[in-house]
């Protein structure tokens, strides 16, 4: 297939995308803000990368005529735009067929209900797809719930590399127990509750055994300096290292140098980072977002607690400090199994090609 993308050049879901399908023989050309340049250098050198001209909200309405010039010229099997928002008004301004919509997070969760406007817009870019995926069940539902469509919704999981994420235990110290997350530094991704709770943990550890724990925090984002500051508020910050903004392909040696992955987010669609972790074998605590309730079975590989519940998840915290190693393994067997079963990303890919070519088959 011929295929265009219509998203964003700063997505690793989109760069995975666009790498799979260039690995597996298609032709795949992104379309993107000349402002979503983030990771384009990490795109297969086989996927065309072309910038609109114009950059911000603007160019979601501005750049439809050049887009469509640039769609008709390039004769595509399937036009994919990704994140029913900004992308899907550009791709649907352009109006060019066959469209297919892949709902990703936030524009079906939070987009569309901060005003009648965005509701009516996103609604508009639904009915313009002529197929619609979904990267996991729970968001189906989501979307279903204000969006009424007698077409299916496939669903289509982001899936890991598991030749990448898997156990490497050589990479991990045993003589500190290790605590990590992975994650954009956004308050939606609960890593301000998971200082907090780390604090706790700390505080019920005493001074003798301080140093028997620690936090890793990697990733980058808008509220970086402001976590940094309540480390030091909370009188942790020589028990927690921030780490910084780290290369997919490095994730795997970050999860492989900690004892237990912890996700307090507050919103998730998709579980990816927890599926990630667990792929390294490492044990998950997590809130109760609907993303996470999806791919990590409570009690058999980690812990699920109420989102916004700093003193429960700092309870669990402790009780897997104090688990034995044993049963910790057991843990991340299970949660490996489970994504080798069910997260595949070359399995979850083929859904994806399937997905699309729906548009193709009429």
């Amino acid at each position: 297939m011929n295929i265009a993308f219509v998203s964003s050049g700063n997505s690793v879901h989109v760069k995975k995308l666009a790498n799979g399908l260039i690995k597996h023989g298609h032709s795949v050309s992104l379309y993107t803000l000349p402002n979503h340049n983030k990771i384009v250098k990490e795109f297969d050198e086989n996927v065309k990368i072309f910038y609109l001209p114009v950059g911000g909200k603007l160019g979601y309405y501005l750049n439809a005529p050049i887009l469509k010039k640039h769609l008709i010229n390039g004769k595509y099997d399937v036009v994919n735009f990704h994140y029913v928002s900004g992308y899907g008004t550009l791709a649907r301004l352009s109006k060019i067929q066959p469209l297919v919509a892949s709902v990703f997070g936030s524009d079906v969760y939070k987009y569309p209900h901060k005003s009648k406007m965005n509701m009516s817009r996103v609604i508009k870019n639904l009915d313009a797809a002529k197929v619609i995926t979904s990267t996991s069940h729970v968001m189906a539902n989501a979307l279903t719930a204000f969006y009424e469509t007698e077409n299916p919704i496939y669903v289509t999981p982001f899936g890991v590399d598991l030749e990448l994420f898997k156990p490497h235990l050589s990479n991990h110290d045993s003589s500190v127990f290790t605590f990590g997350i992975v994650k954009k530094l956004e308050d939606v991704y609960g890593v301000h509750h998971l200082i907090k709770s780390f604090s706790m943990v700390l505080e019920r550890l005493g001074p003798d055994h301080r140093c028997d724990v620690q936090l890793l925090i990697y990733g980058t984002g808008s509220k970086e300096d402001e976590y940094v500051r309540l480390a030091h508020k909370l009188g942790v910050s020589d028990r927690v290292e921030f780490h910084g903004y780290i290369k997919n392909v490095l994730v795997p040696i970050a999860f492989n140098s900690i004892d237990v992955a912890c996700f307090p987010s507050e919103s998730e669609s998709f579980g990816v980072a927890a599926v990630e972790a667990m792929a390294c074998g490492v044990p998950v605590l997590t809130s109760d977002a609907s993303g996470f309730t999806e791919v990590v079975e409570d009690l058999k590989c980690g812990y699920i607690v109420p989102r916004g519940d700093e003193v429960a998840f700092s309870e669990k915290m402790l009780e897997m400090f104090y688990m034995d190693r044993s049963k910790l393994e057991k843990m991340g067997k299970y949660g490996c199994q489970s994504v080798r079963q069910k997260y595949d990303f070359e399995d979850n890919l083929e859904l994806y090609i399937e997905a699309i070519s729906k548009v193709i088959e009429g």
